[in-house]
């Protein structure tokens, strides 16, 4: 494995970590419903505090965009409303399955959707290669493992809710809305990837090469969080608990929510970092490798924050089979760019010789 790949993936795991974690904040949101948190969230995670990164670290960030034809911002808008309406989903399906499988069952389908598109669209001279076909079996494997990750948190539920035949169906409910998520979630990635306008743009006013895909990710943003946030407002006012932003002692539920946007926002940052470092390829491997990395850190935190306690040892037997399919995967994406990298290298040299 070269360098470049192995910092790609290193920068991968990175990301996982901080995206598997970006969520825990909630859970210490206790006089708020998730309608509350999730709208905090909307605002300031997805909105400002990108905003802040991004002016900081692209400079003339508002006249890069000026310089990008009008459809490629339309197109950046769409893919973000489609990526935000996911987010509302993956707030529901969090409230319902948890951590593990959410993030299991969401992020896996997610995966496969958002590596595979790139790849047929602007990739699709290397399906029939053995690299396409690699990638292809690595996609295979995230959704076995995320089949088995699934089936691990129905088993949970048969063992905790036996009798809360209500709970049995809401688990469908929140299946349902965690493979939506995972649908339109992959938007976010086909932003990135039809993005490259945006940040040669960045890039001339004086972006640098780590930080210049921040200016993609702001389009995508402002639309992707509109969903959520009226969405939210919405459930408030049916609701009627509106007032419970205001309540006594949540004023620090605000910072939690800036914090989480800290979170995610940066693990979108070091993801985008890691497909520079995949080559032309980058979101079609690096998408999956950042998923499978994230689903297998939020398992290990589910377990860690109780949502496996009492559930017995084969749903927990299942889980561990769905995490090693999901590591195996890695492995077989991380594969397959040290093959594109070999490539490229043989075909640099025939042609540096073919000069002589």
């Amino acid at each position: 494995m070269n360098s470049s790949v192995a910092q790609a993936i290193l920068l991968i795991l990175i990301a996982a970590v901080m995206n598997a974690a970006y969520a825990l904040p909630m859970k210490l949101n206790k006089k708020w419903q998730w309608e509350h948190s999730w709208f905090a969230f909307s605002i300031l995670g997805e909105a400002l505090v990108p905003t802040l990164i991004a002016m900081a670290t692209v400079p003339l960030l508002w006249t890069t965009y000026s310089a990008v034809p009008g459809k490629t911002l339309i197109l950046m808008a769409l893919l973000g409303a489609g990526w935000g309406i996911a987010m509302v989903f993956f707030g529901l399906s969090l409230s319902i399955l948890g951590l593990a499988i959410t993030f299991a069952v969401s992020l896996g389908t997610s995966a496969a959707v958002g590596a595979l598109i790139p790849l047929i669209s602007q990739h699709s001279d290397r399906l029939l290669t053995p690299q396409g076909g690699i990638i292809l079996l690595g996609v295979l494997v995230i959704l076995v493992g995320v089949a088995l990750c699934g089936l691990a948190g129905y088993r949970r539920e048969l063992k905790t809710h036996t009798a809360n035949l209500s709970r049995k169906h809401n688990y469908g409910r929140g299946l349902s809305f965690a493979l939506l998520s995972g649908i339109l979630g992959s938007m976010l990635n086909l932003g990135l990837a039809f993005g490259s306008g945006i940040q040669q743009a960045a890039k001339q006013n004086g972006a640098s090469v780590a930080m210049m895909s921040n200016a993609v990710w702001l389009p995508c943003l402002y639309a992707g969080f509109i969903p959520g946030a009226i969405y939210c407002y919405f459930l408030m006012r049916q609701r009627k608990n509106l007032l419970q932003l205001k309540l006594a002692g949540t004023w620090y539920y605000w910072p939690l929510a800036a914090s989480m946007g800290l979170l995610w926002f940066g693990s979108l940052i070091f993801y985008s970092i890691s497909t520079v470092k995949l080559g032309d390829l980058g979101p079609t491997i690096g998408w999956p490798l950042f998923l499978g990395a994230v689903v297998i850190s939020s398992t290990a935190l589910g377990v860690v924050t109780g949502e496996w306690t009492n559930s017995g040892k084969n749903p927990i037997r299942v889980m561990v089979c769905g995490v090693i399919c999901l590591v195996l995967a890695i492995a077989i994406l991380g594969f397959a760019s040290t093959i594109h990298a070999a490539e490229s290298s043989t075909t640099s040299l025939i042609g540096t010789s073919n000069e002589y």
